[in-house]
């Protein structure tokens, strides 16, 4: 019965992820929940400006590129120029390094990912049919601006915690499907699990109960996650990185292709493996970590020393 339920939820895009960050540090993920690559042509960011409910070019960005069954692209404002300052001051390089695309580079062209916590931000799609576009996933609610930021308490408009400013916010794995309707009210506790402003290390990759959905023969894409990258020294050099599955081997290659000497660790017991790195001793530097499963999948990661 479950299987079932699952496969009528997980049936289009929504976003997994929201970074509101201090200054242009904003991003947000979107998770494809289908067992079919999604072209990503069909789809566009908007901002919906100060409790604006009025469309406007400037306030989208379409997307591009093809997302896999199961993976995410993470999108980020396109301040990369780290001679800029003010309102073009650059997103920082570890965020940076999480993006899969840049939208927004111009404010004066667009602003789509230039949220600041009273804006309401859809994903929204093409409707070959009638060619106008739908929202498939609604954050916030539009029309409505919250003051500063939409919170924990009701009516959800600022009272409590924030949520939507100086936050990163992940998505429940309990969520299936995006909100397709302008709610009557947004509560972000039910949908949203509550962290730190600037934490990126949980962009690109999201676990969510639509793997469950079942299919004939689902495509499955190893992934790996890496935090804190670059390591900073954090932790007394240990990094952790996150992979779904059981890792028999672990290669590390510098930026000049030899073989680097890392100790690591894997702790299994939880549904995403934890293999820890210890990487005090390692020069600084770039490299590429390479995780071998028992049935020879591979997945590789650039970690940053």
């Amino acid at each position: 019965m479950l299987s079932g339920f699952v496969s009528a939820q997980c049936n289009e895009l929504f976003i997994s992820e929201y970074v509101e960050g201090s200054r242009n540090n904003k991003a947000l993920e979107i998770y494809n929940p289908t067992d079919k690559p999604v072209e990503l042509s069909q789809y566009r960011v908007t901002r919906w400006q100060n409790g604006s409910a009025a469309w406007t070019a400037q306030m989208s960005d379409a997307l591009s590129g093809t997302l896999q069954p199961k993976d995410v692209v993470v999108v980020v404002l396109d301040r990369r120029d780290t001679t800029k300052i003010g309102v073009d001051t650059p997103v920082v390089l570890k965020l940076r390094l999480k993006a899969d695309l840049f939208l927004s580079k111009d404010y004066n062209t667009s602003y789509s990912m230039s949220f600041n916590g009273d804006d309401a931000v859809s994903l929204d799609k093409l409707n070959t049919t009638t060619s106008k576009y739908v929202p498939v996933d609604i954050f916030g609610k539009i029309g409505e601006r919250p003051s500063p930021a939409w919170s924990d308490k009701a009516p959800y408009t600022g009272t409590g915690t924030w949520y939507s400013m100086d936050k990163t916010l992940i998505r429940k794995d309990s969520v299936m499907t995006g909100v397709a309707k302008n709610p009557l009210e947004f509560n972000p506790t039910k949908e949203w699990e509550l962290n730190p402003r600037d934490q990126f290390d949980s962009l690109g990759y999201h676990k969510c109960l639509c793997e469950k959905t079942a299919s004939v023969k689902a495509v499955k894409i190893p992934q790996v996650v890496l935090f804190p990258n670059p390591t900073q020294n954090a932790n007394n050099g240990m990094v952790t990185a996150i992979t779904d599955f059981v890792p028999v081997a672990v290669f590390c290659k510098n930026i000049q292709g030899a073989n680097v000497s890392v100790p690591y660790s894997i702790n299994s017991a939880s549904s995403m493996v934890q293999t820890q790195l210890a990487t005090a001793d390692m020069a600084a530097g770039v490299y590429t970590l390479e995780f071998v499963s028992a049935s020879g999948e591979r997945v590789s990661a650039r970690l940053i020393k």
